[in-house]
């Protein structure tokens, strides 16, 4: 039996096929295996409290959930939960020129780019991916033997597997940081409840000694090492 740290990671997209965004966020949770189903006990409890039913996520967030979302805040805030995501200028990439042409391979390489520097070693991760059709049926096989590949034996992947976000809580959690981030990457200000929930999440953020949110500004970069709330901005390097 390994002795390993066990470690699920919740991954989602977000904005990747919206033709009016300029940036792409890929992005995901990280929990102790064994603390999963506490969160989601507590997720659920606070959805029946607050009458918060079926799916959540950067979308449904409004006015008449307010309570339940900034809940949410506070759930990521006190726990031993983390984010890490990869933000992406679409208009800086060249598939022809690196993947050639393959517009799904560049994707699933930003995956990647996400992925590696979250993985720590002496631990052992079980890795769920949102559910996409892709046209080449092996690229969650693919991106299982890179990540390994990366760590050279020093981490255990046990899985990484597809699932369907329905039912799934931390890959709701997921999209709605990631919705959050891609909001103020966007430059998007239609909606006062989606304002407010970006200044308060970066002003939490800041009150944990992270400077890089300051004036309730998500739309920034983190240190490479930053644990709870990590931003990654991918440069071109034409």
């Amino acid at each position: 039996m390994s002795n390993k740290l066990k470690i699920n990671i919740y991954c989602d997209e977000s904005r990747h096929t919206s033709g009016g965004d300029r940036y792409m966020v890929i992005g995901a949770i990280k929990c102790e295996r064994e603390l999963k189903r506490e969160i989601v006990h507590q997720i659920h409890s606070m959805k029946k409290k607050h009458n918060a039913q079926g799916e959540f996520g950067w979308k449904r967030l409004s006015p008449n959930k307010k309570e339940f979302y900034f809940e949410l805040l506070e759930l990521f805030i006190n726990n031993d939960l983390s984010f890490r995501c990869i933000v992406v200028d679409k208009e800086k990439l060249d598939h022809d020129l690196y993947n050639d042409g393959d517009k799904e391979l560049g994707f699933y390489k930003f995956y990647y780019l996400m992925l590696k520097d979250t993985l720590e070693h002496d631990k052992e991760y079980y890795l769920y991916l949102d559910w996409q059709q892709n046209r080449d049926q092996h690229r969650f096989r693919n991106l299982k033997y890179f990540l390994q590949k990366k760590l050279q034996g020093k981490a255990k992947i046990s899985c990484l597997e597809p699932v369907t976000s329905t039912n799934q809580p931390l890959i709701e959690l997921a999209d709605l940081f990631m919705g959050a981030v891609g909001y103020q990457y966007n430059d998007r200000n239609s909606s006062d409840i989606k304002i407010e929930f970006c200044q308060t999440l970066a002003e939490k953020l800041n009150a944990l000694n992270n400077k890089n949110f300051k004036m309730g500004n998500l739309k920034t970069f983190t240190a490479k090492n930053e644990k709870k709330f990590n931003i990654f901005k991918w440069e071109s390097y034409q």
